[in-house]
């Protein structure tokens, strides 16, 4: 503190000041107060002080710079009072000052660190953005693009939660409130959200978030790191092991691991089995603990000291072993298993560390094996069949396999037809299969050198068919000819008949044609036991391969169909979707989306009921069944709304079928329990790849939105995708 006189003199000083400013006291009081600020602070202090002389303020405050005796700059906090006497006549000024040097420096390396802060933030690769009480107050680059922005000032000012997806929004919110409040566990360092950016786009995001102190007030530091990419690796890693397993399934193949911590006791040491290896041994997966000896007790007391030593003998050989052997099931049942043992080692030690292993029943392929064995025993005798016979084996395994590869009918059949000619070249023939409504056969394959007959009839017109069994038929009148054939053009014929699970698929015929001319070259002649033996086996192998096909189909149809309308369902139409975005990108064509929605449908159940309503449903998913085209996709979305994809469609044209499927609509003559149920209506949103969006997702909700617009403005109506929709529905987004 100190005095100074009216015309600046120090009057009087104390020691605390004389330390700040490194004088003496009396070096202080030979000197003016103005002698010792720095030149550029000296015009201010006159000011204050003529206008405290005037009476207009009698106190004032302010920062200034002192120079210390040794050169230095102080900064201090000066107060100043004017001091007045009885006769309220001024007689000096009182200072009080305080030496806030280490503040201001302090201050200053903050506002530095600020200044780098900001540098560096604007040139990180991730998005970070600083938030104060929920409200975003920077954002760099990154962070701008990130949330779908041009600039950050698109983003600052606004809330951060109007980023947040929906369903993570109330988790962010919960863990704002903890950053905030300093409560809680401790917050884990890194999470994952999803954001939506201001173009729609959403985001999976890692955060991280730090608390911080950001131009000198509490704040908080977010880091986005986009994640999408990831995920959507993480999501294909999903399906892979999806598709692993349902292979595994289908090839009754299993597989498991065993850490080889205890080269001495292998037994004890735990293994992992996937759920087919589980199935195999008869058990639900999971249902019992996996090890070795798990593994040795499923195997048939016989074949258990051959598996172990085989086991033994992979770990110590370090080579791949493998082994066919029995297992017996909970159920007393036995399988015949094929297993396969390889061992991975240390690269520098060279250590044993896991076992790798398959499992897979193989039961009835021995048994395949063996009836062929059985077949090819019975036929050794012949022997001028016995080359013939060898081939036949070969043709059919061949058969087989191209059967087992098969994914349609059609390509089964022209499998069978090149088979059946190679097994049978002698024989004119034909594959006749029964249609789906079962009055009627038909011609699916056909071989030989002359016409075989009719290539459509009816059932009945079949001695096989009507009696389930093998029908030969020979000019020595035994036997009646079947009505499909001409029996004045060919010697004898034989129909072997397609039997799956006690059902009729069809039937195999062979023929011996009456030809004039017959072929020179010597040829192997077939008996009729042998010929009906071979051709039984063809008809078992290829019913049984067209009963898995078909089953495979209806398999198929269950997962891609919606079970009321028979319309493909939403999964599948999402699917597809993706794979003819990606066909219309590659040829540059547009494709549509159309929404459809039955307007005012939950009153129509209250009014005639829910099973009229499914019968609505269905009359429906008919109409749109039949005014779709090949190429197109027609599904039900859920509920009472619907969705129709047009490949190569564009704007002009998917609004025209709109508008014409929606005037179908209204025609419809629905009626249900002998009532008519009335006039329908729908609400219809259109919109078009890639004008509306380059995504499934984008394209979904844009004809979602649009179908939206349809419903506000009224109903019954076709609407497209529109700029004016876009703000509606962002409206509804930020609401």
């Amino acid at each position: 503190m100190a005095l100074v006189g009216l015309d600046g003199d120090w009057i009087r000083v104390n020691p605390a000041l004389c330390r700040i400013l490194g004088y003496s006291e009396k070096e202080l009081l030979a000197t003016n107060f103005q002698d010792i600020p720095r030149p550029d602070d000296l015009g201010t202090d006159p000011n204050f002080i003529s206008r405290m002389l005037r009476g207009e303020s009698r106190f004032c405050e302010m920062e200034r710079r002192y120079v210390h005796k040794a050169g230095h700059v102080v900064h201090v906090a000066l107060s100043v009072s004017l001091i007045y006497d009885k006769t309220a006549q001024p007689i000096f000024f009182l200072f009080q000052i305080q030496d806030i040097t280490e503040r201001r420096h302090a201050e200053e390396k903050m506002r530095h660190s600020e200044e780098s802060y900001r540098r560096l933030v604007e040139l990180s690769p991730d998005a970070v953005l600083v938030q104060r009480k929920g409200a975003i107050i920077f954002a760099n680059d990154a962070c701008t693009a990130l949330l779908g922005a041009s600039s950050p000032a698109e983003i600052v000012g606004r809330p951060v939660l109007d980023f947040v997806h929906p369903d993570d929004r109330e988790a962010v919110r919960e863990r704002m409130q903890t950053i905030r409040h300093g409560t809680g566990a401790a917050r884990p360092p890194r999470t994952e959200r999803r954001y939506v950016g201001l173009d729609g786009r959403e985001v999976h995001v890692e955060v991280v978030v730090n608390p911080l102190i950001y131009q000198s007030e509490p704040a908080t530091e977010v880091i986005l790191r986009d994640i999408s990419k990831r995920k959507q690796a993480e999501l294909k890693l999903r399906r892979s092991e999806a598709n692993l397993a349902a292979a595994q399934r289908f090839a009754h193949l299993g597989s498991f691991e065993q850490d080889l911590a205890d080269l001495d006791e292998l037994e004890k040491n735990p293994q992992r089995w996937s759920d087919e290896v589980f199935r195999i041994f008869g058990y639900e997966p999971g249902r019992i603990d996996t090890s070795a000896a798990a593994l040795l007790r499923a195997a048939h007391s016989d074949d258990r000291d051959r598996l172990r030593s085989v086991m033994v003998t992979a770990i110590r050989d370090g080579k791949s072993h493998s082994l066919d052997y029995r297992i017996v099931r909970p159920d007393h049942t036995e399988r015949i298993i094929r297993g396969q043992f390889d061992v991975v080692h240390d690269e520098k030690t060279g250590k044993p560390l896991r076992v790798l292993g398959t499992v897979q029943d193989i039961t009835e392929s021995k048994l395949a094996e063996a009836r062929l064995q059985q077949a090819n025993q019975e036929l050794a005798g012949r022997v001028q069949e016995l080359q013939q016979r060898s081939k036949e084996i070969t043709l059919l395994s061949e058969m087989g396999n191209w059967l087992q590869s098969c994914q349609t009918a059609d390509e089964a059949f022209a499998v069978i037809g090149r088979s059946v000619q190679q097994l049978l070249p002698e024989r004119v023939g034909a594959l006749y299969i029964l249609s789906a409504s079962r009055n009627v056969v038909e011609t699916v394959a056909a071989w030989g050198e002359s016409a075989c007959g009719e290539r459509v009839f009816a059932p009945d017109d079949c001695w096989a068919l009507r009696r389930g069994q093998p029908h030969r038929f020979k000019h020595d009148g035994s036997t009646n000819s079947c009505r499909h054939t001409d029996p004045a053009s060919l010697l004898e014929s034989l129909c072997m008949p397609l039997m799956a699970q006690g059902e009729a698929l069809g039937i195999l015929h062979l023929q011996v044609p009456r030809i004039e001319a017959r072929p020179q070259e010597p040829t192997l002649r077939y008996s009729a036991e042998a010929e009906e033996r071979l051709t039984a086996v063809l008809a078992e192998q290829i019913a049984l391969a067209l009963a898995n096909l078909k089953l495979r189909e209806s398999l198929r149809n269950q997962s891609i169909r919606d079970t009321l309308t028979g319309l493909f369902n939403r999964r599948y139409m999402e699917e597809s979707l993706e794979r003819e975005m990606s066909r219309a990108h590659r040829n540059q064509k547009y494709l549509a989306v159309i929404m459809m929605d039955i307007d005012r449908f939950k009153h129509f159940n209250d009014t005639f009921g829910h099973q009229a309503g499914d019968t609505l449903l269905r009359a429906l998913g008919d109409c749109l069944k039949k005014r779709t085209r090949g190429q197109d996709i027609a599904c039900r979305y859920g509920g009472e709304e619907f969705a129709l994809v047009l490949s190569d469609t564009s704007l002009d044209a998917a609004l025209q079928r709109a508008e014409i499927l929606r005037e179908e609509v209204k025609q419809l003559d629905v009626q249900y329990a002998g009532q008519v149920l009335g006039t329908v209506s729908l609400s219809m949103g259109v919109a078009v790849f890639p004008d509306d969006g380059l995504t499934a997702t984008e394209i979904l909700r844009a004809a979602d939105q649009a179908l939206y617009q349809a419903k506000h403005e009224g109903r019954d109506r076709v609407c497209a995708w529109s700029s004016q929709a876009r703000k509606e529905a962002h409206t509804r987004e930020t609401e």
